[in-house]
């Protein structure tokens, strides 16, 4: 059997989340909608014969933490990929693609660590339906099939079929507006991107190098000339600080013509902010009025709120659509329809030289 070798990207600072997350300790090592942390989720979608051990891509200051977390579930870690600064997905990509063709035939799936997913069994069967797709050199995304007009993610339009509930991809479309969003889902030829990549390694570096050529040589170069302690793996700095910054989506799938998608439902929430953890966590246990709530939280007249206090007490009365956090001695208070903007608050802090509060 194949096998597909996890890369689980784990570089983010979830800066979006703060107070919840942060440098130290970010979103992605936190238990934030079960009682298992983020990568620890991630780790144990990747259940079975179909799969090698994982790979991480993260940062030096993270990999005790998940080593440690990995230990926790069982799982071994086939390797730590340790970004010396951080460099967008596309770099990664490459480093995930050169690393996995050291594996005689083995295909390499890149996958964000921060992601939550209710249906495994959907998930792995949409695995499935891809692996004949990327061995036939693919480089195949999946697409979360929506279930409304969200403007928060970018859409991927299919095209021809290609097998068992594959396509090729017509377009990849940034967020849309909502006018633009609801014609999406009324065409039902759209699915959300995840930003989830199954391939071959020789298939993608082959774009890369056509697509991306200086992402392709500066990774290549950085994971080449790798210092090496054990299972762990530090890109050398230079060479990888000079690689230039871009998604995988921007710096090849919007170019290439090999571009496959398998659209899925597998219960998909990317936990980017506190809107879509608030959605999240209402799912699994929320209150008559759609609040979801951890601490000691008392609510009159709220719905659909997000409060979560690690000891002071918290009242609300009145609200909707609001988070309030309380976390290590800071508050913060947001409107939900704007949570995007929390991520303004860490700048200015960067901006004031309050590293202790990051």
């Amino acid at each position: 059997m194949t096998k597909i070798i996890p890369v689980i990207m784990s570089g983010g600072a979830g800066s979006r989340l703060w107070p919840l997350s942060r440098r130290a300790v970010p979103k992605q090592l936190l238990p934030l909608v079960t009682e298992k942390t983020m990568v620890q989720e991630t780790a144990l979608r990747f259940d079975g014969d179909m799969f090698a051990d994982p790979v991480f891509i993260c940062n030096r200051l993270h990999v005790e933490a998940i080593d440690a977390q990995m230990s926790e579930i069982d799982r071994k870690v086939g390797a730590f990929i340790v970004e010396p600064v951080g460099r967008n997905t596309a770099p990664c990509a490459v480093v995930a693609a050169v690393h996995g063709a050291d594996a005689d035939g083995a295909l390499v799936m890149l996958v964000p660590a921060d992601h939550h997913v209710t249906d495994v069994a959907a998930f792995q069967a949409a695995v499935a339906r891809a692996l004949p797709i990327a061995q036939d050199g693919y480089l195949v995304t999946f697409g979360i099939k929506p279930d409304g007009p969200e403007t928060g993610y970018g859409y991927i339009a299919q095209g021809k079929a290609l097998g068992d509930g594959a396509f090729k991809v017509d377009a990849f479309e940034e967020k849309p507006d909502l006018p633009t969003a609801k014609s999406y889902l009324a065409d039902g030829g759209y699915a959300w991107n995840a930003g989830i990549f199954l391939f071959r390694p020789d298939d993608f570096l082959s774009e890369a190098h056509t697509y991306a050529p200086e992402i392709a040589k500066q990774a290549k170069a950085a994971l080449k000339a790798a210092s090496r302690d054990g299972n762990v793996i530090h890109l050398d700095a230079d060479k990888f600080a000079a690689c230039p910054s871009e998604s995988i989506d921007y710096a090849i799938m919007e170019h290439t013509q090999k571009a496959a998608v398998v659209p899925c439902s597998i219960g998909w929430n990317d936990i980017g902010s506190y809107l879509s953890l608030q959605a999240a966590l209402a799912e699994i246990d929320s209150d008559d009025d759609q609040n979801a709530l951890a601490g000691a939280v008392m609510t009159v007249s709220s719905d659909n709120c997000l409060v979560q206090t690690d000891g002071m007490p918290v009242s609300i009365v009145g609200v909707s659509n609001v988070g309030v956090i309380v976390h290590e001695g800071e508050i913060l208070v947001v409107g939900l329809d704007q949570a995007q903007d929390v991520k303004k608050v860490v700048n200015r802090l960067k901006e004031g030289g309050e590293k202790d509060r990051l």
